[in-house]
């Protein structure tokens, strides 16, 4: 899939809301408009998030997010993507993979999202894309845990997560 492609998916996805809404408007107005009247400051929201593998090898991720709350259900932000890798059974040297991402975070409910992400990342000597779509529950103190389907990534060797999916767990607050 390619890029144009991806980002006409993150597109629709954030439209989602709006069409949504139409369907489902009691309420909404009052707190949009909360939402709307609030601080810059106020309207950030911050994701530590991450995902630990061990075994035959070692896979420790940290990703950083930062979001800005459009409305009181979509939040879109940017991140980081930090990663120590370890294959003891190829006997490869550690090694790190790095980058960034763009995020968009819907609301479905108190304790439910759905997210679509786009990452570019330095893995194997090469810069990656990865599309990801999926989403995830959030408990009421701020701990997550989320699933992602990887819409977009490189082939072979030069995918830094090795297969279709990525699991994370962190806080938000």
């Amino acid at each position: 899939m390619k890029l144009k492609n991806i980002l006409i998916l993150c597109t629709v996805f954030c439209t989602m809301p709006v069409l949504m809404a139409q369907e489902n408007s009691q309420g909404t107005d009052e707190e949009e408009e909360k939402v709307s009247s609030l601080p810059f400051k106020d309207r950030l929201t911050y994701n530590i998030g991450g995902g630990l593998m061990f075994g035959t090898y070692t896979n420790i991720n940290i990703q950083p997010q930062i979001g800005y709350r459009i409305t009181n259900n979509l939040t879109a932000g940017l991140g980081g993507n930090f990663q120590y890798f370890k294959n003891e059974f190829l006997s490869i040297d550690p090694f790190l993979i790095y980058g960034g991402s763009a995020f968009s975070r819907y609301r479905l409910s108190q304790n439910l999202f759905a997210q679509a992400e786009y990452q570019l990342l330095q893995y194997n000597g090469q810069l990656g894309e990865y599309g990801l779509l999926g989403g995830g529950y959030v408990s009421q103190d701020g701990f997550f845990v989320s699933a992602f389907y990887l819409l977009r990534a490189p082939s072979g060797n030069a995918n830094a997560y090795g297969v279709p999916y990525v699991v994370r767990f962190g806080f938000s607050f």
